[in-house]
This record gives structure tokens, sequence and C-alpha cells, in this order.
């Protein structure tokens, strides 16, 4: 085989047979979700590819519903440097992944949070659109995936309850988690009014105090403006109902400008 046939075959296609009007934030974080997977599984199991730094282009858009012929490229590689190979695993890969989460299969697969949300994400546009389906896969090589809304619906919920599994406990002591303050009285000895966010914990403001006088000098009233600093602390964290209700910073590491 010619390189330039290898690299016309080093592509996949993704397909959405849908039946009623895919929503644009859909489509697109659908297709977002694809190629961060192609990107975490390229970088965890293919080190020349990871080295190269291989980012997924559209080869090509066909008529019909929404097809999209997905290939792999490095703008630092040699123009006809074939990812064949990677792209068969990757496939492999998503349809290990879809089979457990769908209940085809009882092997689970190997995978991190951000794989369970990108292939929720991917499979979004049809879990929407009853009677729809996605077709992902090359004809040429020998992995096809087929799923419809059904199976759709059935692997989100699956992700749900494995990303629920995987969730770390809230309380307790988390070390070296980044804070910022989203609002900080400047007495020392005020026990009421402060209020923190670790986003690694939770989104939201959450009220904080300091172990001692010492963090709290060190964090709001040594800083020229706390508001504009991050921190990297040790907090120990208390809930109610399950949701963080208290952060106590027990130990103070480092700080840096949040704009840097």
């Amino acid at each position: 085989m010619t390189p330039e046939a290898e690299v016309k075959d080093a592509y996949f296609r993704v397909e959405i047979q849908n039946k009623h009007p895919v929503e644009l934030v859909d489509f697109t974080q659908s297709f977002l979700g694809v190629a961060d997977e192609f990107r975490g599984y390229a970088l965890e199991h293919d080190p020349e590819v990871a080295a190269t730094e291989v980012r997924l282009y559209i080869r090509s858009i066909h008529d019909g519903s929404i097809i999209a012929d997905l290939m792999p490229l490095a703008p630092s590689a040699l123009p006809f440097l074939s990812y064949t190979n990677t792209v068969i695993d990757f496939c492999k890969h998503l349809k290990s992944a879809y089979d457990y989460l769908s209940g085809v299969s009882d092997e689970k697969p190997e995978l991190i949070k951000s794989s369970y949300k990108n292939l929720s994400q991917i499979v979004e546009p049809v879990a929407k659109d009853r009677g729809s389906q996605i077709n992902i896969g090359n004809v040429n090589n020998p992995v096809f995936i087929v799923i419809n809304s059904t199976q759709a619906n059935a692997i989100q919920n699956a992700g749900r309850r494995e990303l629920e599994a995987l969730r770390e406990p809230e309380t307790g002591l988390h070390e070296k988690v980044l804070l910022y303050w989203y609002q900080a009285r400047g007495d020392v000895k005020s026990k009421t009014g402060d209020r923190a966010i670790v986003e690694s914990i939770n989104s939201i403001p959450v009220k904080a105090i300091c172990a001692n006088d010492t963090i709290k000098t060190q964090m709001v009233l040594d800083a020229e403006n706390p508001f504009k600093q991050a921190y990297v602390v040790d907090v120990l964290v208390e809930t109610i109902g399950g949701k963080p209700a208290l952060y106590k910073i027990v130990a103070l590491h480092e700080s840096f400008d949040r704009d840097d």
C-alpha cells in the first residue's frame, strides 16, 4: 500500500442520523468529546503520536444527516505519516467502552473521569432525539460502532453511575488544593463573613475559617489584594446533607497572582 493510500485509510467517520434538528451546542460538544477522548487515548497509549502533538481534523463533510470524516494530523510530522493503527485502536477503545456502558459486555475497560464525560457527550445529540442513531468507524477497518437513542440514554445513565462511584468523598482533609477568597473580613479575630472557593471540591463559595491567626494574617492582612491571589492550602471540609458547608484552612503552602 502506498503512503498516500495509507493516509486515506487513517480516518474514521462520525455519522449522526438525526430525526429532528440537532441543537448546535449539542453537535459542537459531541465532536469536542470525540477530540478530547482521542487526544487522551493517544497520550496514554501511543507515545509516538503523543510526541508529535497529533490532533483530530475534519477530512471531509458529506451530504446526509450529519456526516464527518475525522483524521489525526500533526503539523510537525511528515505529510504522509499514517495513523491507521491509532485510528483502529481508538475505535476499538470506543467500542469496548460503549459495549460496557450499554450493557452489551460485562468486561469493564479502564476509564478515567474525563472519559465517562466525553463518552456521554459524544452521544448527547442521539440521546435527545428518539429514533436517531450515531455510527462511528471506518468501513475499511474492522471496528464499527452503532448506537441508537435508547442505547445512548442507557450509556449516559451508566456513565453517571460510574462517575458517582469515582467521586471522592468531600468530607475530611484535602491537601494542597487551590483556594481563593470570595469574601474576607480584614479582622484577624473575625470568625464570620469569610467565604472561599475551592473549585476542585465545589464551584460555589463556602464559609471558611483559618485554624490560627497566623494563617489569616498571611492570607488576608499581609496581602496587597487577597482577592487577586490564589492559595495552595490544606483544608478540612465539613458537610451538611452531603454538600460542603465549612472549609477550615489548616495549612498555607504558597500563594500566587491569579492573573499569572
